[in-house]
């Protein structure tokens, strides 16, 4: 019986003194040694195992103290117990999983690569926005999109902490009702046909890194720190920025002043 038990998570000493004090009925720690044949002091730190484990425990009779062990029974619910405890543990390591595959791609070269699914995508990408430290966000977004997966007080946290840390923000954006009156503070943003730049994602460029979501059905995203890749979509930006409508005043600038300044 010593390897089923081994089997079902127990060590052959563990299993030894089990079986030995389920045999006596009770017994000390000398009669368990004994009839297990293992030494006193392994036996010991065998029974406080054995407790912790809901399989065994101390009765006092008198002035003396004698140990029993649990019915059988008791190792099925030790075994749902340990399983339940593993379930949790897979839980919680699934959420800090797309941290522990950005430490796999840290060699010199590779982009460094987080992948994220949910709500908690544009949360993600708005942390690691701050905790970038840059001085300069670019964004392109579908405004009639967007409104579904970021709620207003989102956005309110968001702008509220981009001002605060006097970060500058431009943005090149679609909107079905044609151009916003006026940009937030110290932003500016410019509008593009959708017809012309249909957007149905929303990417966010800052420093060397890039937050790309999607907006449509199954929210996913992809944070991506690469020197190469987010001076690619700079560049990017920096052309739809010249095709982009400039508004002031509820009136498009002249084209000579649509230029990236």
């Amino acid at each position: 019986m010593i390897n089923e038990l081994k089997q079902n998570g127990l060590s052959e000493k563990e299993a030894r003194v089990y079986l030995a004090a389920l045999e006596l009925g009770k017994g000390t720690v000398q009669d368990i040694a004994k009839k297990a044949g293992v030494n006193r002091t392994t036996v010991y730190v065998m029974i406080t195992v054995l407790e912790k484990r809901g399989l065994m425990k101390q009765v006092k009779i008198g002035k003396r103290s004698f140990f029993v062990a649990e019915n059988p029974d008791a190792i099925i619910s030790m075994l749902h117990k340990e399983k339940n405890g593993i379930e949790d543990r897979e839980r919680e390591m699934r959420k800090i999983l797309p941290e522990l595959k950005t430490l796999f791609n840290v060699a010199p070269g590779r982009p460094k690569i987080r992948f994220y699914e949910g709500t908690e995508v544009y949360k993600k990408i708005a942390e690691d926005i701050f905790e970038a430290d840059t001085r300069e966000i670019l964004e392109i977004y579908n405004a009639d999109l967007i409104r579904d997966v970021i709620s207003d007080e989102e956005s309110k946290e968001f702008y509220k902490k981009r001002l605060a840390r006097g970060i500058f923000y431009r943005a090149l954006y679609t909107r079905k009702e044609g151009p916003f009156r006026t940009p937030p503070e110290k932003a500016e943003e410019r509008f593009l046909s959708k017809e012309e730049f249909p957007v149905s994602g929303n990417i966010f460029i800052y420093g060397n890194r890039v937050g790309m979501a999607s907006l449509k059905g199954s929210i996913i995203g992809v944070i991506i720190e690469s020197d190469e890749i987010s001076e690619t979509l700079k560049s990017l930006f920096g052309l739809g920025w010249e095709s982009g409508k400039k508004r002031k005043n509820g009136k498009e600038y002249p084209d000579d002043d649509l230029l990236v300044e």
